[in-house]
């Protein structure tokens, strides 16, 4: 502690603009991922969308088994995306980005124990929210809607593992986290 300086400031130094650096560069990386996954969904209408969907912007969603920060960008990407989607209303609206914060938390929470069992916890969870979705709207079956949409979903965010940790790798070369103070 320094005499003549207050308490609250002393030895706090660079640490703070440390740490704001922290903080806009995890909301800027939310915001590129987020911007990411709608980009994609959106202009790979059709196929996005409905009841045999293969949504390639699900590839991305492994990358919050490493930063959880990002479960946020794949609530607002999901609700971004889903603006052009044939059934917008609030079940793509509201019921789907909130399927993406359950399944991206479970993902986070199960990754740790293994990236793939985690990967594989948000495909169930997308799929069966699709499921009940498109069952509603559609009037179809869940039997018959559910298995194309998980193994669409498995398929993508599954195979996501093994992409997105080289990507996520160099995510943290580019944007080095803040340093902890020992």
């Amino acid at each position: 502690m320094t005499f003549g300086a207050p308490a609250s400031r002393a030895g706090s130094g660079p640490a703070p603009r440390r740490a704001r650096r922290g903080i806009a560069a995890r909301v800027a990386e939310g915001a590129v991922i987020a911007a990411a996954y709608a980009a994609l969904t959106v202009y790979l209408a059709p196929v996005s969308y409905g009841p045999y969907q293969l949504r390639f912007s699900e590839i991305l969603k492994p990358l919050v088994i490493w930063e959880p920060h990002l479960i946020p960008a794949f609530v607002i990407g999901n609700f971004l995306g889903n603006l052009t989607s044939p059934f917008v209303g609030p079940w793509e609206l509201v019921w789907m980005p909130f399927a993406n914060l359950v399944g991206g938390w479970a993902a986070w929470r199960l990754g740790r124990v293994n990236a793939y069992l985690g990967a594989t916890a948000y495909a169930v969870v997308i799929a069966a929210a699709v499921t009940v979705m498109l069952s509603v709207i559609l009037h179809a079956s869940m039997r018959v809607l559910f298995p194309p949409l998980l193994i669409s979903e498995v398929s993508l965010i599954v195979l996501g593992v093994p992409v997105m940790q080289p990507v996520h790798a160099a995510l943290r070369r580019v944007i080095k986290a803040p340093e902890r103070p020992a």
